[in-house]
């Protein structure tokens, strides 16, 4: 949110608190597919998210959740990609910190194996 801290932008954005709620029930969902297909060992074709609000540092989104020059009817919802609500880099990280440059003692060395 730029300059303004993200506790003020949920003051000042309803549809801001809204997305934060959809965003909520969509990862918890993720999650339940992902445990999901891994107990079916199948593989898990990612969905595209509904959305809110623009995905943006930006303070000038706030109270609208669009960025500046949006067009002026944007359908809301409108779909996400996967990338606009979970940082794959992060979870790919998170498989193997040690081939991202981070030290295993900060896991206190046990690294979870990757989900296949």
């Amino acid at each position: 949110l730029g300059s303004i801290m993200w506790q003020e932008g949920l003051k000042r954005s309803s549809r801001l608190r809204a997305n934060v709620k959809l965003m909520e029930e969509q990862v918890h969902a993720l999650r339940d597919a992902l445990a999901i297909s891994r107990v079916l060992n199948r593989t898990l074709i990612l969905p595209h998210f509904d959305a809110l609000c623009d995905r943006s540092e930006l303070p000038e989104i706030i109270p609208s959740c669009l960025f500046p020059g949006a067009p002026p009817r944007m359908p809301v919802p409108f779909k996400a990609s996967t990338h606009f609500v979970t940082d794959t880099h992060k979870l790919q990280m998170m498989a193997n910190p040690t081939r991202y440059g981070m030290a295993p003692q900060k896991f206190g060395g046990a690294v979870a194996p990757p989900l296949r």
